[in-house]
């Protein structure tokens, strides 16, 4: 007997998540030197943390015999004076990515409904799969969310409904005004998950906290790995409901966010002109991307976050043979997009390097 013959019926069926390819594993398939090597797969900021975060990893080092507080405390709070939400609003999470497996931990048992956008990032489909619910995924005409048609697919059964603005891997955004309205549409059985891990890059920003205070089940999730650029570090935070936090609390893991981490966004949180000049360097680095893939012949889509995309034939052979050259980038076959390659935004001399290598393997 195998062990796929003894594992849940759900695990059968459930999709993989394929992260860009790593930089090392790139090296070692074409020989190719590391410091040759562009990323541009993940959505990772191109100028990394900022130097206190760096500053606080070092320092913490020497302290990675012991166990992290488990609580948090000194980020929650730092979380909490920053944003203004109470400290018991707060979970903190290995990314904000944790947060919807719990989420689906507490509400996703089979029978129960989670409806999510059929191009929206993939791990909310795992996470309701693996917790044995049924998957609703609801169509995005343009690659746009639809809310109404999110709506008319929320039955009795449903529990959760997945949103992230902008949304990841299409960069299509809602205005915030549509998903108030959304979250207040929702039935009281239904807890509604806002995915804000691009909100650093975005003018405007939904008001979560208002809508909590209005008793509305809602969670915001944000990370530290996008514009913070500590994606290695996996860790995130979820605010919500004092009542909702504390069950959250109680499913996830020991110990389930490092002390190096937890030093590192508390100094990341320090540092207000780390995010204006990552803003900075992300706008004209998208000038120059939808130029310079718009005078290749093709459409650039995605005026939100720090990605975009655009179709092109045989998009997968494209993009491996993008990585011969040392560029990685994302195809989106794995989310029924095979046409679309998915780009992130690098410092300018990365994207040229790119643009440069489109021009040659599509001419």
């Amino acid at each position: 007997m195998k062990f796929t013959d003894l594992t849940r019926r759900e695990i059968s069926s459930l999709p993989v998540y394929q992260p860009g390819k790593p930089t090392e594993l790139l090296a070692r398939e074409y020989g190719l030197s590391l410091d040759t090597i562009i990323k541009l797969a993940s959505n990772e900021n191109p100028l990394g943390p900022p130097p206190e975060s760096i500053e606080a990893i070092q320092s913490t080092a020497a302290g990675v015999a012991f166990y992290p507080d488990n609580s948090g405390y000194e980020l929650v709070h730092a979380i909490s004076a920053k944003y203004g939400f109470s400290p018991e609003q707060i979970t903190l999470a290995a990314g904000s990515n944790e947060i919807f497996y719990r989420l689906c931990d507490l509400f996703a048992e089979p029978g129960a409904e989670v409806v999510v956008g059929e191009y929206a990032f993939i791990s909310y489909r795992i996470a309701a799969l693996l917790a044995g619910a049924k998957l609703v995924p609801v169509p995005m005409p343009d690659l746009i969310h639809d809310l109404d048609a999110m709506l008319e697919a929320v039955t009795p059964q449903t529990r959760l409904v997945f949103l992230p603005n902008p949304n990841n891997p299409t960069g299509s955004a809602l205005p915030v005004s549509e998903v108030a309205a959304f979250a207040r549409s929702l039935p009281e059985w239904v807890i509604f998950c806002y995915d804000e891990a691009y909100m650093e890059y975005q003018d405007e920003s939904l008001d979560v906290q208002s809508l909590i205070d209005d008793g509305i089940k809602i969670i915001g999730t944000r990370t530290f790995s996008k514009i913070y650029g500590l994606a290695g570090l996996r860790i995130g935070y979820g605010y919500s409901d004092p009542d909702l936090a504390e069950l959250l609390n109680r499913v996830r893991p020991p110990f389930n966010t490092a002390n190096i981490a937890q030093a590192a966004a508390i100094a990341a949180l320090s540092n207000d002109s780390w995010i204006k000049m990552s803003r900075e360097v992300n706008n004209a680095g998208r000038q120059q991307l939808f130029k310079g893939i718009s005078e290749a012949g093709f459409d650039p889509i995605g005026e939100n976050g720090n990605f975009l995309l655009f179709k092109v034939d045989k998009a997968t052979t494209i993009a491996h043979s993008l990585q011969e050259m040392g560029i990685i980038v994302r195809p989106l076959a794995g989310y029924g997009l095979p046409d679309l390659l998915r780009v992130s935004i690098g410092s300018e001399s990365q994207n040229a390097y790119f643009l440069e290598a489109l021009s040659k393997v599509t001419s």
